[in-house]
């Protein structure tokens, strides 16, 4: 919450990704995104809801990437370059 806050009051587009429409986090942002469901019981639903997170964001980078072509496969490659140190 805090941190969409912030970024809305320093002029950023604030998205955000989460299992329910109407939250505190939603109406802080510009644009939510809504995806999967409530989590009733820590197991099966709990996976689910992170899978279908984890399909929107992947869905949302390969457009950008569409989108904005060579510089933005670059920025990719470089961010890729300095965490393949961490990859255990």
């Amino acid at each position: 919450m805090d941190a969409a806050r912030r970024a809305r009051r320093a002029g950023a587009k604030v998205v955000a990704l989460t299992s329910y429409a109407r939250s505190p986090l939603s109406e802080a942002c510009d644009c939510t995104l809504v995806a999967g469901g409530q989590d009733l019981v820590f197991g099966l639903e709990t996976v689910a809801s992170r899978l279908a997170h984890l399909t929107v964001v992947d869905a949302l980078t390969l457009t950008l990437l569409g989108l904005r072509g060579a510089p933005a496969e670059e920025a990719l490659r470089l961010s890729a370059d300095v965490t393949v140190d961490h990859s255990y």
